[in-house]
Formats: C-alpha cells, structure tokens, sequence
C-alpha cells in the first residue's frame, strides 16, 4: 500500500522591503516555487505561475524570494510586502509517512491553535483550509479579515477569508504562524491540510 510522505517546513517569512517599485499597485503576500500570494486591489489571490488574476495580474514566475508578475502594461518584481509581518526563526524539515484509508484518503490527526481536529491531506491543496463551520467551533474570527482569495475547491471555485493560525500541528508536526483560507459554509467536512505548509 502507498504511503503519503508529507513534509512540513516550520519556516516564517521576514518581511522584505519592495522600496526599489516604490508604490506598486500589486504586492506578493506569500512567495512559494511556481507560485504566490498576490494582492491586486485589496484582494488576494493564489496564482500558479502562468495564471491570471480577475484584475488582470498574470504571474510570469515565482519563487521563494520574489514573484514576476505583469499588470496593466508592466511587469514587477515582486519581493514579500512589507505590510506582511514576520518573525526570523530556523527553517527546520521534519516529515510523516501516513498510510491512506479503504477509500484512498490521507487522514490524520493534528490540532489548530491547540484545538484538536482531523485532518485530510490533499495532495493538490496548496494552503490549510477549513468551513466557516470549523473556524466557529476553533475560535477563528474570520469575517473581518480583509484578505480574501479565490480557492478551488472540488465543487469548483469559492471565496475564501484569509487567516493567521497561531499553530497547525499535523500529525505531531507544529509549526506557527500559518496562514489559512476560511471558506464560507460547511462545503468542507474536515480541516483540509497541503502536503506542506
């Protein structure tokens, strides 16, 4: 039976400068390889490299460092905003193995904000997800974040608030600080958590 390795890297982002763009009207709020976090008007947006925001903001190229991205006629260089707090902290790697389930589903055990819940680990997630039913019963306040995001989901696509997490601990593995997408309803049967974060 296959197993799923997943790896969890405890790392926080320190907040860069983008000053060499001055004001632009475009900002990366999370930079990963092949694909960022794109704020476009007040509104966030995960991009994978080549896809375009609805306001029009294409990402050219991305990595952990900075994001390409082309917006009305210009291209930018991104680096993280400076609007996004952080923390210096020790990348440290740790990993599970867990097997899947008789329906060939990866769960497990974990906790958000010291709260215990299960877990179901999606392969193609890319951030944490959870219901506005499951952020209620967490404690999360979500309805005032003003990041918000598209997110697909396997109903297609939804609308999601943009949260921090004080921690997620995945099967034993805890890291701080992790952002979130809180989608709207009960669309979501359980925590939803990316193979890393």
């Amino acid at each position: 039976m296959a197993k799923l390795q997943l790896t969890v890297a405890a790392a926080l982002f320190a907040a860069l400068s983008v000053a060499a763009l001055g004001n632009a009207p475009v900002e990366a709020v999370g930079l990963f390889k092949d694909r960022a976090m794109i704020r476009v008007m007040g509104t966030s947006h995960y991009l994978v490299v080549g896809q375009t925001s609805p306001e029009g903001a294409r990402l050219e190229a991305a990595n952990a460092e900075f994001a390409m991205v082309h917006y009305q006629g210009t291209s930018y260089r991104l680096t993280l905003s400076d609007r996004v707090g952080g923390t210096f902290a020790e990348v440290r790697d740790a990993s599970i193995s867990i097997a899947p389930d008789d329906l060939g589903q990866y769960r497990v055990g974990g906790a958000i904000n010291g709260r215990t819940v299960g877990f179901l680990v999606d392969t193609g997630a890319s951030v944490v997800a959870m219901s506005s039913v499951h952020a209620e019963q967490l404690g999360i306040e979500y309805e005032g974040s003003p990041d918000r995001a598209q997110v697909m989901t396997a109903q297609g696509q939804a609308q999601s608030y943009l949260v921090n997490l004080e921690s997620v601990n995945v099967g034993g593995i805890e890291t701080h600080h992790v952002r979130a997408a809180v989608i709207p309803g009960a669309i979501l049967s359980r925590c939803y958590s990316a193979c890393r974060f």
